[in-house]
């Protein structure tokens, strides 16, 4: 299945649907986070050698107190689990583990319960810290992976990146998973069919990683290579799930172990995916080349980090029980990144939807903080008679935070805009700076076309067009960036009735205005509406968010007072020369009429001379 050739809807199907699966087995392995805790951390204490021909594990050394030396099992016996993830997953001391023993040719099911595991009773504080470090990576996967699949769903790549961003979660939740059938089946089919998922879409999207198909990927032996590459993970993978049902043949096995199979594919994986990234970082510039660095960066470690202990094992090198914490805080650290990147400096823009999940997010942690440090101080400092008096405080501490609610959620709306949606600060800035600069501006033609270029940029739009109110023939076109936009806006036009009932912009997709664009913002003065502006498409093909819209609505008025005013100052030049010029004629007239006056009279007086 090719989930780039799949219409919106069908991916965002199987997006949601991938995701609630991982989700639910998710929440389902918290439940059991005790099981990394000194009180119920468990363990059979014993060491298995590599499984023989019938898939039995060797007991290569075993503790004293393991629960299987009390039941006549010692090193040389060989062992079968009832079920193949109990081989492999975080045992608790509070279930109990079917599996076969043989021993002196003779073989008999035992039922055994761990015994307390000493691996986490050095640390207790930091065996925690690993466990949450790695649920955050497993749920922060989750959301990343929804909010870049959901929101950009036309986008090739991001789909690619979205599906491997998915992947990551069941390589955390198979090792917390309980025992039993279902967690079994996960263990033996869910995972190594994620693993396949993990490594083709991470090393696909490193080859395509921004432009989709860049030039590179065009070539046939980058491709053939790429092919090669996911043959070897197929195989890999069916391999896996074979060794996993214990059906692989004896041969096969012995020709190549799981555990070098899986050395050969992730060194393969990222070798492809850090040397594409490089090479795409290499030949690119400005921002593209900012995105690259963090993606091999962030995705590198984590890459790393998962397959550093594979290698190490493959190697001969008895890894340290801390190695593990190693592995998790660099994940964590790497995916910490990665949040900071795409928020940061835009490395997917996601937009407004993270903008207001981060802001409701940290004010909800806020208030919680405040209410229970609150709780706890009062808990301890004042001692309160009775269950009324009790309410009653906490019904105060409620209503104080209802009322600063607007003021924090003011200040953390601000603090996230200028932290992590600094472009967005940016570019209102620019915005407002040349609103404040537009008065001074005489010409209306220069200030259309300035008011054009500004927004557009701000805004992120495909183009936009003015139109101004013609007593004759409507709204007339102005000035105009966006293509297709008519000459004329008739004034009983759908949009143009709607924004005159209302005085607000309109959304075009609401109404059937037969108009190019997506919004129209009126320009209102003295309650009539003198002006439009159409604004075109983003240019991301997303929506404008509503602060957009605000400092539009505010620009587009602004725009329609300084236009107004050109005018009026227009007809007041018109109107001063035109009066300059009657005057002048009035004077040429009243000096004409003084001088005919004057001949007149010397006429007449030489006349009356000569009679």
């Amino acid at each position: 299945m090719n989930i780039k050739n799949l219409s919106p809807s069908s991916w965002k199907v199987l997006l949601i649907s991938l995701a609630l699966v991982y989700l639910s087995f998710s929440i389902w392995a918290t439940t059991y986070w005790e099981r990394i805790t000194p009180a119920k951390a468990g363990t059979l204490a014993i060491e298995f050698g590599e499984p023989d021909l019938d898939y039995r594990l060797p007991i290569v050394a075993i503790g004293a107190d393991s629960p299987l030396a009390t039941v006549g099992g010692r090193i040389g016996d060989k062992v079968f689990f009832d079920h193949y993830i109990d081989v492999k997953r975080q045992l608790g001391s509070d279930e109990v583990i079917g599996l076969t023993l043989f021993s002196n040719g003779q073989s008999r099911h035992v039922a055994l319960k761990p015994i307390a595991s000493s691996d986490f009773t050095h640390n207790p504080i930091a065996a925690r810290a690993d466990a949450l470090m790695a649920w955050a990576c497993n749920y922060a996967a989750l959301l990343i992976a929804l909010l870049i699949g959901l929101r950009r769903a036309d986008n090739g790549s991001m789909r690619v990146f979205a599906f491997m961003m998915l992947s990551f979660s069941p390589q955390t939740v198979a090792w917390y998973l309980p025992g039993g059938p279902l967690p079994n089946l996960f263990m033996q089919l869910i995972l190594p069919l994620n693993y396949a998922a993990y490594y083709i879409s991470l090393v696909y999207f490193a080859f395509t990683f921004p432009d989709d198909r860049p030039p590179h990927f065009r070539r046939a032996p980058v491709r053939h290579v790429f092919k090669l590459f996911a043959v070897v993970v197929l195989v890999y993978s069916a391999w896996y799930v074979a060794d996993a049902f214990r059906v692989l043949p004896w041969a096969a096995r012995q020709w190549i172990s799981i555990i070098a199979f899986k050395m050969i594919v992730q060194t393969m994986m990222v070798s492809l995916a850090l040397l594409a990234i490089w090479y795409s970082w290499r030949n690119s510039i400005g921002v593209n080349r900012q995105k690259l660095a963090w993606i091999g960066v962030c995705m590198g470690g984590v890459v790393l980090a998962l397959s550093s202990a594979t290698i190490a094992t493959m190697f001969g090198a008895v890894l340290d029980p801390r190695f593990g914490i190693v592995q998790d805080t660099i994940t964590f650290l790497c995916f910490v990144g990665l949040g900071y990147a795409i928020l940061r400096h835009r490395l997917f823009d996601l937009g407004f939807a993270v903008n207001r999940a981060l802001v409701v997010t940290i004010i909800s942690a806020m208030l919680l903080v405040v209410f229970g440090v609150t709780e706890w101080g009062v808990d301890k400092l004042l001692h309160f008679e009775g269950r009324e008096k009790n309410v009653i405080f906490d019904a105060v501490v409620a209503l104080g935070i209802i009322l600063c609610f607007h003021r924090i959620q003011h200040w953390v709306s601000h603090q996230v805009n200028h932290v992590f949606f600094n472009h967005w600060y940016k570019a209102a800035e620019q915005l407002r700076r040349f609103l404040q600069k537009a008065e001074h501006i005489s010409d209306a033609s220069v200030l259309k076309t300035r008011y054009c270029r500004e927004v557009t940029d701000y805004a992120g739009l495909t183009g936009l067009a003015i139109y101004v109110l013609d007593a004759n023939s409507g709204y007339a076109l102005q000035d105009s960036t966006l293509s297709n936009a008519p000459a004329t806006i008739d004034r009983n036009n759908d949009a143009v009735v709607d924004m005159r009932h209302t005085l607000v912009m309109v959304d075009l997709a609401s109404c059937q205005p037969g108009l190019p664009g997506e919004l129209v913002f009126p320009m209102i003065v003295r309650g009539q509406i003198i002006g439009l502006v159409l604004l075109g498409q983003k240019l991301s093909g997303g929506k404008c968010r509503p602060d957009e819209i605000e400092l539009l609505t505010i620009a587009t008025h602004q725009l329609g007072l300084h236009l107004e005013s050109l005018r009026v100052e227009h007809f007041e030049r018109h109107s001063a020369a035109l009066e300059a010029a009657l005057k002048f004629e009035r004077e040429a007239h009243e000096r004409e009429t003084t001088l005919l006056r004057q001949i007149i009279g010397d006429a007449l007086d030489v006349k009356a001379t000569v009679l």
